[in-house]
Formats: structure tokens, sequence, C-alpha cells
């Protein structure tokens, strides 16, 4: 049995990273005689617009421009290392040849997500719909939508009859679709309401991600393990972001408590760990700090998965139809809406971090965790058997 994931992995981004690892770690646990592959499909657009933007980095002389270009290399080195990549490539932008490239696999199943594999966009410079993610009809596999997402996606786009119609072609011939979130889902099943359609958490969900050293490297990077230490994956670029970081910078100087920025440079953090950690380390740093602020969604699930207290916060324009995002979706099913804020600066940031922690419960993390993993586990195994 040959199984084929499709999805975003070779985007400069731990989550994206992480959300396909998921898959595949959790495919050769389930199904340890199945060849599992990484299609390596790359969007020519969306691969030329993120080397153009490290370019024009480096060209301005950009402050943050060599811890960028080290991450973006490591990021290669990490692809290649770890992800069962397809023998053969494609970076295009056709449909056509993408689906002639598919084909050629031979794959017996083909599981496209996670991520926003299906976020409907028409810019010059994205991924414009319609794309080979939505797995049109001439695929020649069994097809399941593995925790994909339409979030972000233009609303109105959305709404016209050409794009409702093109996406029912290709969810009809759908073995199974498991949606990350509930705007997906309800997209999805306003279209069909015949589907086999149901919801599932994120992959990384689905398996640990615990490895060797980290501990060791981040006191080596200057992370104090003799103070109290909160994470942060927060810009301090963004004007409402800075205001809340410069909350926090008070708040641990008041309190003896050192400040770890990853992911994204904070200007208000003791250090910052931009480009230290590969994904694998970034997802296992997690459980030695004290705390995690983030507008991200995989930290927040990270944050839950080594069950640390945390606060997401958004600015509020992020999100211009009715959809109010990924991480509202998730902390809404788990009940957990505590701990996420849209900016205003009537919010005393400080106040509400107090409540977080002294309402923070453990052992309800524990039992999240626990049924968010069988449920991500269990949709495999329902949907890929042998005997197909």
């Amino acid at each position: 049995m040959k199984i084929g994931i499709l999805t975003y992995h070779h985007v400069i981004n731990d989550g994206a990273v992480l959300q396909t690892l998921g898959h595949v770690y959790t495919l050769k646990e389930l199904f340890p005689e199945a060849n599992i592959e990484v299609i390596d499909y790359r969007h020519k657009t969306f691969d030329w617009v993120e080397q153009r933007d490290l370019l024009l980095k480096i060209a301005k002389f950009d402050k943050n421009v060599i811890s960028q270009i080290k991450k973006y290399l490591s990021f290669k080195k990490f692809i290649l290392k770890y992800l069962p990549l397809s023998k053969e490539k494609l970076v295009s932008d056709d449909i056509n040849a993408a689906v002639t490239f598919i084909n050629k696999q031979n794959y017996d199943y083909i599981i496209v997500g996670s991520d926003e594999v299906w976020k409907v966009l028409n810019k010059k410079y994205s991924r414009k719909f319609p794309t080979i993610y939505w797995l049109p009809s001439q695929i020649k596999a069994i097809k399941i939508g593995s925790a994909v997402s339409a979030n972000a996606s233009n609303e109105k786009l959305l709404n016209e009859e050409n794009v409702r119609l093109y996406i029912k072609e290709c969810v009809v011939h759908y073995k199974a679709i498991a949606a990350r979130d509930m705007f997906t889902y309800n997209l999805i099943n306003s279209i069909d309401s015949s589907l086999n359609l149901y919801s599932i958490p994120d992959p990384t969900f689905g398996v640990e991600f615990k490895v060797e050293g980290v501990q060791q490297k981040l006191i080596k990077c200057g992370v104090d393990f003799n103070r109290k230490r909160f994470l942060l994956n927060l810009t301090s670029n963004h004007k409402d972001f800075a205001k809340v970081s410069a909350q926090f910078r008070q708040y641990a100087d008041e309190n003896n408590i050192q400040l770890v920025g990853i992911g994204q440079y904070n200007k208000y953090c003791d250090i910052n760990l931009v480009h230290e950690l590969n994904p694998l380390e970034w997802a296992d740093c997690y459980r030695f700090f004290d705390f995690c602020l983030t507008d991200r969604f995989h930290s927040t699930i990270f944050s839950i998965k080594n069950k640390i207290p945390f606060m997401a916060v958004e600015y509020p324009s992020k999100y211009k139809g009715v959809n109010r995002g990924k991480i509202v979706d998730l902390l809404t099913k788990l009940d957990k809406m505590e701990n996420h804020f849209f900016y205003d600066d009537n919010i005393d940031f400080k106040v509400q971090l107090g409540k977080i922690i002294n309402n923070f419960d453990v052992v309800s993390y524990e039992n999240i965790i626990k049924n968010l993993k069988e449920e991500f586990r269990n949709h495999l195994i329902k949907n890929i058997t042998n005997n197909n």
C-alpha cells in the first residue's frame, strides 16, 4: 500500500513542517507495512515569493536578515533529512501538470492536509484558486481530506457560484473529509451535505515530539533554569503586539522572570532563539517553560500538548468575515476561550496573565491531549485499509 501526503510541507514555518510530520509519524506507526511519502509538489509562485522576500531583505540590509537566512537554510536541510519526500519533485502552478505528476507516482491513497490547503484566494502572489490541493477528479487514488482547512479564505470569493461548483466537483470523490475547523466543516457541508464529513484535530496532536538534548541546547543559548521562564512567539513589530509584550516585560521585571523569544523576533525578550531550534526542538522546548504568549496556532497547540499555561492574542482586524480564525475555533472546542484575546487598549494583560496562571488545571489538559490523540488516530484507522 502506497500513501501520498499532499500539504504545505516545504514552507519556512515550524507548524507547517510539524503538521506534516504528525501525519507521517502517525501513519508509519499505524500502517508499518505501507510506503508513506510526502508528495514533493511545490507551488511555483509561492516558492518564488518566499525566495524573493528573503533577497529583498538582504538587499535592504534588514537587521534580522542573518538569522532569517540561517532559518531558511536550516529549514531546507531539515525537510530533506526528516520528511520522506517522493523521489520526483514538481514545482509548478499548472494543475494539469500537477495531476500528471501525482498520477505518475501510483498512490493507493492520497491524504490532503493538514494546514490551510483549501484556502480560497485570488491575490496576485498567492496560491490562486483553484489549486491542486482540492484533488480534482482526474486524480487516480482514494482521496482523504485529513484536518483540511479553508481558514483565512476570501469569503466573498467562496460565495461565487463557479467556485462552489468547482469545489463540489472535487469533494464528491472523497472517501472522507475531516475538517480541522468549523469554518471548513460548514463550508463543505453547505456545498454538499451528503458527504462523509466530520471534524478532527490538527495532526500534531496524534504523536509525541520529544528529542534529546533540547534542555542542554537551551542552556547553551542562554536560557536560565534558575529562574521562571516565559516563552514569547509574538513579534514586537506589530503595534498591538508590542504593547502586549511591553506589559509582559514589566511583569517579568517585577517577578524575576526571563522572557525568551522563539519563531519571531521580539525586542522585549531577554534572548531570542529565532533560528537556533529546528522544528522538532521547537516543538519539544515548550515543556521547559512556565508560560507562553503567542499569536500562532501551533504555539497554542504545543502549549496545550506540553501542559503549560498560555495566552493567545490576535489583532482585531485579522479576520474580515464571519470566521474568527483557527485559534478561536480550537479553544472554543476545548472550552478554553479564557486564554484568548483580541487586542484592546483597555485590557490589562498583566491581570489576565495572573488569572490564567492561577486558574491553570493540568489535569484538564491531560484529558484533552489524550482525547485529541485518539480522535485523530481513529480517523486514519477508520478510513485506510489494505483492502482497497
